[in-house]
């Protein structure tokens, strides 16, 4: 058997290309995302969830700054703001049209021609959205929390920055699964399953929300920043007890969202070959 033709079919060779040619798309995407437009929407994904939180601890009087519940609330503020609005809407907006945008920039045959060059297309389109979402959460959050009343500003500063690279890479896996999957109105297939998945069925108490990528990051913020879970949600017994998962340290979570990602990221590899797209033409 010829060597180099059996490097294009054995497991550790189709592994190897692939890794090979997914630095080049890194390479030729970050030339590409330093444009004033995506320069501008990185701008305003750092400044708009920074500029209302500063604007809400300078509206919060000072009598009430100093007291526990407000470092909670800004602690709470903080994780809605940024691992969950501003990296969904930065993957929806970056990763879900992975595929589309080369379908209608008509780029799509390039990676036709080349050997695993869809699979490496999808990959370092998705760890660039995956770098631009995390940067911005990070910088978002190292500007705000100086001016916010918290208790342990460093230690929030770290669970928040932990929780923007879990969202960014578990959300860029989901979004990229369904770019691979749907070839139009993409982004707002991608929306509506955020609204309603992570926004609403996420908070329900009941075994549904554990299959939500919300509520892993929801518990790692809890158990991180020590919240009581019993003191904020002790009203109703099922929402206490459907609110966080029972993981006493949040290292379980961590795993948790790692493997939802990787599962997910692999499905959208294996579908990505097997699925034939048409061209913009063609549609």
């Amino acid at each position: 058997m010829n060597p180099e033709t059996n490097s294009y079919t054995t497991a550790g060779g189709i592994a190897s290309r692939l890794l090979k040619s997914i630095p080049g798309v890194i390479d030729y995407e970050l030339a590409r995302s330093f444009t004033p437009a995506r320069i501008a929407m990185f701008t305003l994904m750092v400044l708009i969830p920074t500029a209302l939180m500063i604007a809400v601890a300078n509206l919060t009087p000072q009598r009430v700054r100093n007291e526990q519940e407000a470092s909670i609330a800004f602690c709470l503020l903080l994780f809605f703001l940024i691992p969950q609005i501003l990296t969904t809407l930065g993957m929806l907006v970056l990763a879900s049209p992975i595929v589309h945008a080369e379908l209608e920039g008509q780029s799509w045959l390039y990676s036709l021609i080349r050997y695993q060059g869809r699979r490496a297309l999808l990959l370092g389109k998705y760890i660039v959205a995956v770098l631009w979402t995390t940067c911005a959460g990070i910088l978002s959050a190292s500007i705000a929390i100086p001016f916010l009343p918290l208790q342990d500003p460093l230690k929030t500063w770290g669970t928040i920055s932990l929780l923007c690279v879990l969202s960014s890479i578990a959300y860029g896996a989901l979004f990229s699964l369904i770019g691979v999957i749907f070839q139009k109105r993409v982004m707002v297939i991608a929306f509506i399953y955020a609204l309603v998945a992570e926004g609403l069925l996420a908070w329900i108490p009941a075994v549904i929300n554990q299959f939500t990528i919300s509520y892993r990051l929801r518990s790692i913020l809890f158990r991180w920043l020590g919240l009581s879970v019993e003191k904020y949600f002790s009203s109703d017994g099922m929402v206490r007890n459907g609110m966080v998962a029972s993981d006493p340290t949040g290292w379980a979570q961590i795993g948790w969202v790692l493997g939802i990602s990787a599962g997910l990221l692999l499905l959208a590899l294996i579908l990505i070959e097997r699925i034939q797209y048409s061209f913009q033409s063609e549609l």
